[in-house]
């Protein structure tokens, strides 16, 4: 695994959503730092095109490698840069233990 180390070059931080709701039932839950780890950033594929509202936009989509730990997976984002990465895969190779990969959406601030 010392191998990967230096592929692990930017700084990510871990987040998770925390549900709350207020008196009214409204969703005023957050996002809260699980942790900070290196990873491995790379682009996946082109630029692809994503509509919200009437208004069309391009996204980017990253794969992301890091050391594993137990508490990764589909509800947690992860933060680069000023950038929220939505997490929409997660993979775990057996023949590469010990690191999970993410298939991420750039989402802005």
């Amino acid at each position: 695994m010392s191998e990967v180390a230096g592929r692990l070059s930017e700084a990510v931080v871990i987040e998770r959503w925390q549900a709350a709701r207020d008196a009214a039932g409204d969703d005023v839950g957050s996002w809260v730092v699980l942790g900070r780890a290196h990873a491995e950033l790379r682009p996946d594929g082109a630029l692809a095109a994503a509509v919200g509202g009437a208004a069309a936009r391009q996204v980017r989509r990253w794969r992301v490698v890091l050391r594993d730990r137990g508490d990764l997976g589909l509800e947690v984002r992860l933060r680069w840069r000023g950038v929220a990465l939505a997490v929409l895969a997660v993979a775990r190779d057996p023949a590469a233990p010990g690191l999970v990969t993410f298939l991420c959406e750039g989402r802005g601030p």
